[in-house]
């Protein structure tokens, strides 16, 4: 049997309310712990419910489609379970390149998370994340900013197409969209 989500204002809420606790997190000693699980939490859970989102027709193609530019690092050393927290001994990181990539690039980053480690700002602020897959680990190693964290979890949480319509492929024999109307300010809360 396959779940499918029928409604997704209970997908898309908790985004706009991880979006605001990450914005407004500031880390101390005290809660340093207790802050840095529920950071990969948040993350973890929020972006594999928008990878499940970018499953259906619940999100409209604007959103779909956003560019995010990622900094990378290439990989020096081979990276395994043991030293994955070594992420300046196994990545140049004094060697800069950004890229763009998609929505589900970045969320497919977050859920096969090889590597996760969060970044803070000299006052406690959430900075972002070095992270990379189990598939590209040996590769580069990602920082991806929290305003680029923040953007996708408010863009998916309060996109909520009002009308769309769509054809059948018939190469594919798949639906696709044609036009989705996004509703623009609206109060989902």
């Amino acid at each position: 049997m396959t779940l499918l989500i029928h409604e997704s204002v209970h997908w898309k809420k908790p985004l706009l309310a991880a979006a605001n606790w990450l914005d407004l997190l500031r880390i101390r000693k005290r809660n340093e712990e207790r802050s840095f699980v529920r950071i990969e939490r948040e993350l973890f859970v929020g972006f594999y419910a928008i990878r499940k989102l970018l499953d259906t027709f619940k999100i409209s193609p604007s959103t779909r489609t956003i560019a995010f530019s990622l900094i990378y690092s290439p990989c020096i050393k081979l990276v395994d379970y043991l030293n994955s927290h070594r992420i300046d001994e196994l990545f140049n990181l004094k060697v800069i390149h950004t890229e763009s990539r998609d929505l589900e690039f970045l969320c497919n980053q977050f859920i096969h998370s090889y590597v996760f480690i969060p970044a803070l700002h000299e006052d406690g602020r959430l900075a972002g994340i070095y992270i990379t897959s189990d598939r590209s680990r040996q590769q580069k190693l990602y920082f991806v900013e929290l305003t680029q964290i923040l953007i996708a979890f408010r863009a998916v949480g309060s996109d909520y197409p009002v009308s769309q319509h769509m054809q059948r492929n018939e190469k594919t024999s798949q639906w696709e969209e044609i036009e989705v109307v996004k509703a623009v300010g609206a109060d989902y809360g």
